[in-house]
């Protein structure tokens, strides 16, 4: 009975990392890690809200995850969230290895297109709070490794969720109704189905540097409650990195174009000029078409023990009214289970910096600046270190009867 136990804690909690380009720090999850959980507390400081009481110190979240490979082939990964008074799945899919060289993936897995998570940041750029970054939606996707060639492709029926619920960790078109916490007037009841993505990359390396280059394209449709009509969604983008011994740096640009069918927008066309969008339990606007610039650069001083980085985006052009911007200078630190980001945000009609504007692309000519130090405590309860001690003590235990 007890060596069938070990065989079946072997296949339930033997695990391992999914490769990823570019994934955000501070969800990377070591090849050892089996189930855990990560704590996440920031301290604070606004000009527009706490400048007088110099900033606050928070709790923000407890994520659980987990990652195992069932056999040769298949694998799961799964992470979930909690924050003050909402909570989410970030991403969950069961995926499996055709061969060495194909893999699927089924379940609330990452949206192929441009960087996954244009570094070196923690709190993203504003191709990200535009839906085009670090996405996860219901589907299923291809990888494809050939060499220093990377391919993807997915189709993703729709988004995770319920649409109407703004609390997620990813921002996708938002159809919930207009209320005094939403900064926008107009409820446009869209949601986000039948969406195609490709992506193409290439990664030379050598023995101190890489090079990453691609392009990315997405065709989906925009459907609208009211009207019973489907929109269109189209974005393209291309990205450029590149890493030599301690510094890197990336570019991306992106383009999309969403054509909404809005009952009235013919005698309103102003209408169609501007989505609803939502991500962290706030929604807000984005241009229906929009040209994005980002790029970010980073120096590590003691490798990972301690790096520098900036990161800044620019919205413009298409729909949008005003120009938005989002620039983050920061540090950032490893201390064994401890990661430390410590960054400096200005931001120029960014709702998501601090909600003075209703949108991205929006003429409200706010400027603003905050500061933020997130401290992140990640925990491996079950790991291989763990699994073979439970080994060693059963099979110790079954030879002593």
């Amino acid at each position: 009975m007890k060596k069938f136990t070990v065989s079946i804690l072997a296949i339930l909690i033997s695990l391992t990392t999914l490769a990823q380009d570019h994934e955000k720090k501070s969800d990377i999850i070591k090849q050892t890690d089996h189930f855990g959980f990560t704590a996440m507390g920031y301290y604070n400081y606004a000009n527009w809200t706490n400048s007088k009481n110099k900033g606050s110190l928070k709790f923000d979240s407890f994520r659980i995850w987990a990652q195992t490979d069932l056999g040769n082939k298949l694998f799961a990964k799964i992470q979930y969230r909690f924050y003050e008074g909402w909570r989410t799945p970030a991403y969950f899919l069961l995926g499996w290895h055709i061969n060495s060289r194909n893999t699927i993936r089924i379940g609330q897995t990452w949206v192929p297109f441009g960087f996954r998570f244009q570094p070196f940041d923690d709190w993203g750029n504003i191709t990200y709070y535009a839906g085009l970054q670090d996405d996860y939606d219901m589907g299923i996707t291809w990888e494809g490794n050939y060499g220093i060639f990377i391919f993807n492709a997915g189709f993703f029926k729709n988004q995770q969720l319920s649409p109407t619920n703004p609390g997620r960790y990813d921002t996708d078109i938002f159809p919930g109704d207009a209320s005094p916490d939403y900064l926008f007037t107009t409820t446009k009841r869209n949601r986000e189905l039948n969406q195609f993505n490709g992506r193409i990359q290439i990664n030379p390396k050598g023995d101190n540097w890489s090079i990453i280059g691609g392009v990315s394209g997405m065709f989906g449709q925009l459907y609208n409650e009211d009207s019973d009509d489907y929109g269109t969604r189209f974005a393209a983008a291309v990205n450029f990195a590149v890493s030599v011994s301690n510094f890197s740096i990336n570019f991306q640009n992106t383009w999309y174009n969403y054509k909404q069918k809005l009952p009235g927008a013919d005698t309103t066309p102003d209408l169609n000029n501007f989505l609803n969008v939502a991500s962290w339990n706030f929604a807000y606007e984005i241009p229906s078409s929009a040209n994005i610039f980002t790029t970010s650069a980073a120096y590590d001083i003691i490798g990972e023990k301690l790096s520098v980085y900036t990161n800044y985006s620019l919205l413009s052009g298409g729909t949008s009214e005003a120009k938005s911007q989002l620039l983050t200078v920061g540090a950032s630190t490893v201390w064994d289970l401890f990661q430390v980001y410590g960054e400096l945000h200005y931001g120029v009609n960014d709702p998501q910096l601090s909600g003075n504007a209703t949108g991205y692309g929006r003429n409200a000519g706010s400027r603003d600046l905050g500061f933020q130090i997130r401290c992140y405590y990640t925990m491996s309860i079950l790991n291989e270190k763990t699994i073979e001690k439970i080994r060693k003590k059963l099979s110790k235990e079954s030879e002593e009867k």
